[in-house]
């Protein structure tokens, strides 16, 4: 067997080891073996002049149109993707190493090229997100161990590392490959795929490992790649086959036909259960997230109201409710919240009045003590900070109210009921208490500002 290695040296007798700007013609072997990170990294030092390259045939490998006597970059790199397409046309085994796809610029001819623009794919599957996406773990869980690199994924379990992750809920995805092994909660961070009549396998990344360890981890890889090649895979039956008889079997294809139909039914219902579980789940989330995930309970909560968000994610929350534009500014913390909200508030109020002639109601959203049971909780802002509020009429209030008052409107309450929240929570200048938030005692009468 003749294998090809392109960015993850194995020192074997059997394997030419190269990068994509030198490697002969792919499909001159028996299997080859790809890391993608190495065509970016590869083409980044060419680009930085920090390495120079030969093509196999001698010619210098430049930044610029081929010549007699260079060769473009370019070209090497847009040539692989017909040398692969012909290498697993003739049933060829490509073993890839699961990497997040990237693109590098500044490749004269072949603006865009990524990691995986050489690479096939099934129909429907594109090697990019969602389908392929970043991760980064160790636990590798062998899920086929009649695999050829099954071995090598068990016996080398402390130098792999997955780099990648597919998305096995996807169902192009799922229906075009068969699962390897599997990292942190199931995810797949090894596949197969039949592409083009060959086979196309990702692993996760091997060790950088010098020495015995990396000669060990190539005679693995070159025996695993010797089997791939060896072992093309169960042949379909011809398709006449159909029609000949077996007893009983054309009942338990009913059986199983309908089977499959249940499972594919629960599995939607699940699907849709699930989705509606988080949603209300997520809610909780006001009660001791913190950063971004705070904020985006806030504004969940806040459209369950009646109010509508109309910032962008990443954005500071802005929203629109009983006609007024709102600014809100979320904080949680494990211990009391101090005036930073209001001194961002402010800041924000002071823009808006600059740029447009106008202010927006203000709303700051509090989680103090966020690790403690809500019961064990003091006082979740500093008294500068109601002050402060209370003097820019700004509204104050705890995460824990709002999630009350998200209580009342998930149990059914009316939009009467909820324009009165709305209207109380615009309306306060200061701290808003839970009781008052609800309607259930009186509203006290704000007093004047106090400087």
């Amino acid at each position: 067997m003749r294998l090809l290695a392109i960015g993850y040296p194995l020192p074997h007798p059997e394997v030419d080891n190269y990068n994509v700007l030198t490697a002969p013609s792919y499909f001159d072997y028996d299997a080859v073996f790809v890391d993608p990170a190495s065509i970016t990294r590869t083409v980044a030092q060419l680009l930085d002049g920090s390495e120079t390259f030969e093509a196999f045939d001698g010619r210098p490998v430049v930044n610029a149109p081929s010549t007699a006597s260079a060769v473009s970059a370019a070209e090497q790199v847009r040539r692989r993707l017909d040398e692969t397409q012909r290498f697993l046309e003739s049933g060829g085994a490509l073993v890839v190493v699961a990497r997040p796809n990237a693109t590098i610029s500044g490749l004269a001819g072949f603006e865009g090229c990524d990691r995986y623009s050489w690479l096939p794919a099934p129909a429907g599957v594109a090697w990019n997100p969602p389908m392929l996406r970043a991760a980064e773990g160790k636990t590798v869980r062998v899920v086929d161990d009649q695999h050829p690199l099954a071995g090598v994924f068990r016996n080398f379990r402390s130098e792999i590392a997955y780099r990648a992750v597919f998305d096995d809920r996807n169902t192009a995805l799922r229906q075009a490959g068969r699962t390897l092994a599997m990292g942190g909660a199931g995810m797949p961070i090894a596949m197969e795929f039949p592409v083009l009549g060959g086979r196309v396998v990702f692993v996760p990344a091997l060790s950088d490992s010098v020495g015995a360890t990396r000669l060990d981890i190539a005679e693995a890889v070159v025996g695993a790649m010797r089997l791939l090649v060896g072992n093309a895979g169960p042949e379909d039956a011809p398709w006449w086959t159909a029609s000949v008889p077996v007893p009983g079997l054309e009942q338990v294809e009913a059986e199983l036909e309908e089977a499959r139909l249940a499972a594919s039914d629960a599995n939607a219902r699940e699907t849709s259960v699930r989705e509606r579980h988080d949603l209300l789940a997520a809610h909780r989330r006001l009660l001791w997230a913190e950063g971004p995930a705070f904020t985006d309970a806030v504004a969940n909560a806040f459209t369950v109201l009646g109010f509508s968000a109309t910032s962008k994610a990443g954005e500071p929350l802005v929203l629109e409710g009983e006609g007024r534009a709102v600014f809100v500014e979320c904080e949680s913390s494990k211990d009391q919240i101090v005036e930073w909200p209001y001194v961002r508030l402010q800041r924000r109020q002071e823009e808006r009045l600059l740029a447009e002639k106008q202010s927006a109601a203000g709303v700051v959203v509090v989680n103090g003590y966020r690790a403690h049971a809500l019961e064990s909780r003091g006082e979740q802002s500093t008294e500068p900070l109601r002050i402060a509020c209370e003097n820019y009429r700004y509204s104050l209030l705890t995460g824990e109210t709002l999630f009350a008052l998200v209580q009342r409107a998930l149990g059914g309450a009316g939009e009467a009921e909820l324009s009165g929240f709305r209207r109380r929570i615009l309306g306060r200048a200061g701290l808003l208490p839970r009781e008052v938030a609800l309607g259930e005692v009186e509203e006290e009468s704000d007093s004047g500002p106090i400087f």
